[in-house]
This record gives structure tokens, sequence and C-alpha cells, in this order.
């Protein structure tokens, strides 16, 4: 009686929510069980080793990820071109990840020690660098699925490596009752274990090493260059507040600032959900040359989305109080006020982060270098200048108005070249149709 049937895009769009909810929610019950059993302080600690390894996984995947599902969503049709994009992305995510992964163990107690004055993340950032090689791997699979279209299997690839975080970091801080060395190996475990196996999903899609690859290799690489970096000082964007306190305050206040920020960027699910499908779909458009097709995806995505950030933020900014110490413990209140700053700032970059992976998606990731440069620029200056101050309320302060001018200053530029672009076809219409005249 109903017709019920959905469009390719919704359902990878249903798998790309599904994908990314279950794996906030692990992420968020996992926050909350060490949280309570670590304490304001081993949370802080914790949460200062995954932002260091969140931040070398961006150099360990050297934005290959990021390339196979451009390029391999432009020759979509193209198996020989897919292959040859794939064999290429995954030898050259296990070199740079082992490089990234032998750089973080050796430099383990120089960051330690003389940047955040935490001589007992020596041991715990020597773990983490065994993961690089995995998790970059595993970020080429995912890239690949996502560029071909594949999003239940990019969805169950997630959704198996959130569960096996939640159960193995279970397992060995509650039940084996290892404390913060526990919770980092409840991660390092399952992203190794995760990354080999993700081979499985793809594994027709590997050819052997051909001298027509290193040409596809370069193109890779450069456009990864490009990615990584800006990826990098996006992240300085998100998480150079995080490691501010670590180094101006206590592992306590990086505890409360954790759990802030855990609030916080739960209005971020729907937009990157909405993200990993507007990606590729604006780099199939702009192979095609269909630029009114790209505006108009973006101006219904950010309305949409707009609508239901707004609400879910008003009504975090409301309860907020009361879900701090109903859902952890009352000694982590002092994280409401910061919480409130940084809703400020998230609220309007969600709604252009479900379009956010546009300018890559056109080939313009220099552009994107260069607005995350002075972004993340700007978000360190504010926070050297407002941490000493006014502590963590300075800490969001800062990113929230970062988060505004990098929001605003993409927007900008996709403004502007799409219109560039759709006049130019227009106008190259019309003096086509003149000359048949």
């Amino acid at each position: 009686m109903f017709n019920l049937k959905l469009s390719k895009m919704m359902k990878d769009i249903q798998w790309s929510f599904i994908s990314l909810a279950t794996t906030s929610l692990t992420h968020f019950l996992l926050r909350v069980l060490l949280g309570r059993e670590l304490g304001p302080s081993g949370l802080g600690l914790y949460t200062l080793v995954f932002t260091i390894y969140m931040f070398g996984t961006q150099f360990a995947t050297f934005g290959i990820n990021s390339a196979m599902t451009k390029y391999i969503a432009e020759h979509n049709e193209n198996l020989s071109k897919i292959k040859e994009f794939f064999s290429s992305g995954i030898i050259g995510s296990i070199v740079s990840g082992s490089v990234m992964g032998m750089l973080l163990y050796f430099l383990s107690g120089v960051v330690s020690t003389f940047i955040f004055h935490q001589l007992e993340m020596t041991d715990l950032l020597k773990l983490t660098a065994f993961c690089f090689p995995f998790i970059a791997m595993q970020k080429t699979v995912i890239g690949t699925l996502n560029g071909l279209r594949e999003m239940k299997l990019y969805a169950i690839l997630n959704i198996a490596q959130s569960l096996l975080i939640m159960v193995v970091s279970f397992a060995m801080v509650v039940v084996l009752n290892m404390g913060v060395i526990g919770a980092v190996l409840g991660f390092v475990i399952p992203t190794i274990l995760v990354g080999l196996l993700s081979l499985i999903f793809i594994r027709n899609l590997f050819v052997a090493p051909t001298k027509l690859m290193t040409t596809v290799f370069r193109e890779i690489s450069w456009f990864g260059f490009y990615v990584v970096l800006a990826n990098s000082i996006g992240m300085i964007n998100t998480q150079v507040d995080t490691l501010m306190i670590g180094y101006f305050m206590k592992e306590t206040d990086v505890g409360y600032y954790a759990v802030a920020i855990m609030l916080v960027q739960g209005i971020t699910l729907l937009p990157q959900a909405v993200q990993a499908v507007t990606t590729p779909s604006i780099a199939t458009y702009y192979g095609k040359g269909d630029f009114n097709n790209i505006q108009r995806l973006i101006k219904n995505t950010m309305l949409k989305v707009s609508a239901v950030i707004g609400c879910v933020s008003l009504v975090l900014a409301i309860f907020g109080r009361f879900l701090i110490p109903l859902i952890f413990k009352e000694e982590f209140l002092p994280a409401y006020l910061p919480m409130l700053t940084l809703l400020i700032g998230y609220s309007v970059y969600a709604a252009y982060a479900s379009i956010g992976g546009c300018l890559a998606s056109v080939g313009k990731v220099r552009i994107i270098f260069r607005i995350d440069a002075i972004c993340a620029g700007l978000n360190t200056l504010l926070n050297i200048m407002l941490i000493p101050r006014f502590g963590l309320l300075g800490a969001a302060s800062a990113t929230s108005i970062a988060l505004i001018f990098t929001a605003l200053t993409n927007l900008y530029y996709i403004r502007r070249y799409s219109t560039e672009k759709t006049n130019q076809i227009n106008n190259d219409s019309n003096s086509l149709k003149s000359n048949i005249v």
C-alpha cells in the first residue's frame, strides 16, 4: 500500500548514520566508563594519549583514505583503474603507517617528559605506536568502500571496531583492573585486529604492483600530501585546546574538559554521517561537470542539517547541568560552563561539516590547506592567550571562535568556486548556441 523504497543515497545515509551512531555511542559509553573508573585524573591522562593517537593517525594514513574516496568515485565505472588506485593506496598506507609508528615509539619519552610533564605517558605512547600501520590500512579500505558507495560494508567495519574496543576496554579496565594502561590496550588491540581483517572486505581489488601504478601512486601521494596537512591542521583546530590544557594545567582539568567536549561533539554525529555520503556524490557530479546539482545538494543538505542541530543544541544547553552529574559524577560538574561555550562554535561548524568534503571532492586541497593553516594559527594563538588567564573557559572560547571562523571561510570559498564554475558553463553554453545560430 505504501511505497517505502528508498533511493540509493538515502540508504547510504542510513548506513553511514548507523555506523557513526554506533561509533559515537560506544565512544561516549566508554568515556563514561573510564570517567567513573579512573576519575578526572585518569580520564585526563587517557584523553591526552588518545588525542596524540588521533593526531598521529592523520600522518599515518597520509591522506590516502581521502584520495581513495575521490579517485575511486570519479572512476567508479572503470574496474582496472579502481584496482590500480586501491593497490597503490594500500601499499602506501603500510609504508606511511610504519614510519609514523616508529617516530612515535622513539619520541615517546620526549613527548611525555618535556611537553606534557607526564612520565607515565611514555609506555602508553609506545603501546599506541603499534597501531599506526594497521589503522592506516583500515582507513584506506574505508576510503575505498566510501568511494565505491558500499556503505553497508563501510558501516559493518566501523561498527565491528567500535564494539570490539568497548568489549576489550571493559575487560581490561573493569574485569582485570589494569587502570589507564588497560584503557590504552582497549583501543590498541582492536585496532590491530580490525586493520588486518579489513583487507578481507576488499581483497579482490588488490593486484600486483606495476610500473603504471607508480604514476598512480604519485597522484595519490600528491593529493594525500595536501589532505594530510589540511586534516592535521584541521585537527589542531579541534584538539589544540586539549593539548594546551595538558601543557598549562593538570590532567584533572583535561578530564573535566574531555567531558565537555564529549557532550558537545554529539551534535556533529548527523553532519558526519551526511558528509560520508555527500563527499563521493559531489566528486561524482564534479567528474560529470554538473555544478548545478552540486549547488543544489549543498543548499538542501545544509538547511536540513541546521534545523536538526539547532534543536539538539537547545536541549543540550537547557539540560546539560543535570546530565553531567547524572551520567558521570558530581565532581565533573565544572565541565558545564565550558560545554555551553563550546556549544556555540560547534553548532555553527556542524552545519558546514555536513558538506565539509566539498572542496576536497573537487580537488581544491590547496585552498583547504591554506584556510585550515590560518584557522589553526588563530586557534593556537587564542588558546595561548586565554588559557593561562581564564582556564577551561578560555580554551572553550578559543575553540568556538576558531570553529566559526573556519566554517564561514570554507563556505565563502565553496560558494565562490561553485558560482564561478556554473557561470562559466552557462557562458560556454550561450556562446555555443550563438555560434550555431
